[in-house]
């Protein structure tokens, strides 16, 4: 059988059994949300024992090179000797700067890190409150701006967004390294882009757009928003945007407009690349109409926002 050793704890385990699992079964503290190896919430290190590559899916080289692995996506196979992550050592620890909530379901995040943090407008960092506790967001910023921004959805009975609401400025959370494949290639300049967005996945794209603009995009970029509260939460930064970069078309819309809107999907050319990002019920959603409307599924981007499940 398979041993995991963390420190002086050794923990027997079935072959092939999930990492993740095994820890947690054995007391291990890991934090852990959508168990699909994308928020790398539940990364460990090996310091023995080479991890599969499903394992390092996703993680940064100089995180794969350092030996981080998700646990959520490791069967065991051999015997291998870990360090449990310590946000307090292996993140990033930041300041909190502003705390401010623009609705009822929706919290601004604004954070000045020690050091300066390596990222692409659009991808996302994972917050720790401790080395329990941690959730990852779209980082809503541009790598120039002096604070880190992030949109919160606020969640009834979250775990994470009741203690953060309870956090005040000059509190120390934690970074964890930039992931995602969620952001602006310079390959793009000469495609229409279509950002669809619901909820804070206008986080990501409205941070994508502002990027693209600043890097010289020439051809049209239209940014749509479905919110659920009665004017979108960008509404007047997102109008100056548009006032200013006239290539950039908005169509800012409540939820209870997007079944219409989709019956009436159109593109502004076949090269047209479309970018998604909010709740997996809104992503999955999306996918027939664009391929209906003629985008083949390599120029969709999606990101969908996954939240833990008891």
């Amino acid at each position: 059988m398979p041993e995991l050793q963390i420190g002086a704890i050794q923990i027997q385990t079935a072959a092939g059994e999930n990492m993740l699992d095994a820890l947690l079964a054995a007391g291990q503290k890991v934090p852990w949300s959508c168990r699909a190896g994308h928020c790398q919430t539940c990364i460990v290190q090996a310091l023995s024992g080479q991890p599969p590559p499903q394992a390092e899916a996703g993680l940064s080289p100089d995180q794969r090179q350092a030996g981080w692995l998700l646990a959520c996506q490791c069967p065991v196979q051999q015997d291998m000797q870990l360090k449990l992550h310590d946000p307090a050592v292996d993140g990033i620890a930041a300041r909190i700067v502003e705390l401010h909530p623009v609705t009822d379901q929706i919290l601004v995040l604004r954070l000045k890190p020690e050091r300066p943090m390596r990222f692409q407008p659009g991808q996302h960092a994972v917050l720790w409150l401790d080395s329990e506790l941690a959730r990852p967001y779209s980082i809503a910023s541009q790598p120039g701006d002096p604070l880190l921004t992030f949109h919160l959805r606020l969640h009834q009975s979250g775990a994470f967004s009741d203690r953060i609401q309870r956090l005040t400025p000059g509190h120390i959370v934690y970074l964890g390294t930039a992931g995602g494949h969620m952001h602006y290639d310079p390959d793009w300049q000469d495609k229409p882009l279509l950002l669809l967005a619901a909820g804070t996945g206008l986080a990501p794209l409205q941070a994508i757009a502002r990027h693209a603009l600043e890097s010289g995009h020439q051809a049209p970029i239209e940014l749509r928003h479905w919110h659920d509260e009665p004017v979108c939460y960008l509404e007047q930064p997102l109008l100056e945007l548009a006032a200013s970069h006239p290539q950039l078309t908005l169509r800012l819309q409540p939820r209870t407009e997007l079944a219409a809107d989709l019956t009436q999907m159109r593109l502004a050319s076949r090269a047209t690349l479309a970018l998604v990002c909010g709740p997996p019920t809104f992503v999955e959603l999306l996918r027939k109409p664009l391929y209906m409307a003629g985008l083949p599924g390599r120029q969709i981007i999606d990101e969908a926002f996954l939240s833990r499940r008891a």
